[in-house]
């Protein structure tokens, strides 16, 4: 079955942000008079952040940690790039485009005007807790099967709520290394967002068509 409908993930995969995320957690941190933490330690690869938080002895609620992590970040004047090759691959790529995210809503909808790139969703939705149902959501609306849908994902996160929605996944590495990602099955793994275009187009059986 060809590609029908393209999910994608925000951080990591279409932004190089885990710098920015990791001194705003670092600010956090310092807040109690707490050590800092690597890219790595807040990249998080086993995908229990609040276990990151736990192991440091920070016992406030979830909503708490979140909401003030989020506050420092969005205050940070850290500049927020794009991951190389993503506008030419979101241009290129002639299927309507989904973007689907766990980063708050508000700051989602700020920064993809400040990098550009909104023009090229047919929708957005930040602030995502469980993406397993928004895929499933996004399928129905548009009376395909997930298996016609494919998520574009850079974390181990991803590609298991891809695979329960039923839809097809693209893994590349971002926040969780390609060692990692392997430990998932997805169903491409790829190291570029270049490559993303033959496996949506050659690799899934699709012609290229604007829709």
């Amino acid at each position: 079955m060809s590609i029908e409908l393209v999910i994608w993930d925000y951080n990591g995969t279409l932004t190089d942000d885990l710098p920015r995320v990791t001194r705003a957690v670092n600010i956090f941190l310092n807040e109690f008079s707490i050590p800092p933490a690597t890219e790595e330690e807040v990249a998080c690869y086993d995908g229990d952040i609040w276990r990151f938080y736990r192991e440091r002895h920070i016992n406030l609620p979830k909503a708490e940690i979140g909401g003030r992590v989020f506050e420092i970040y969005s205050a940070l004047p850290d500049p927020l790039y794009l991951m190389p090759g993503a506008v030419e691959i979101l241009e290129r790529i002639k299927k309507p485009q989904v973007l689907v995210t766990k980063h708050p809503a508000h700051l989602t909808e700020r920064e993809i005007d400040e990098l550009g790139i909104r023009k090229y969703f047919a929708q957005i939705r930040g602030g995502v807790h469980d993406k397993t149902t928004v895929l499933s959501q996004l399928c129905r609306e548009r009376n395909i099967d997930p298996s016609g849908s494919v998520i574009i994902g850079d974390r181990g996160e991803d590609i298991k709520e891809g695979q329960l929605a039923g839809t097809k996944v693209i893994a590349i590495p971002g926040y969780h290394p390609r060692h990692i990602l392997e430990q998932h099955h997805p169903d491409y793994l790829v190291d570029s967002l270049a490559q993303v275009y033959d496996c949506i187009y050659e690799r899934f059986g699709g012609k290229e068509i604007d829709v």
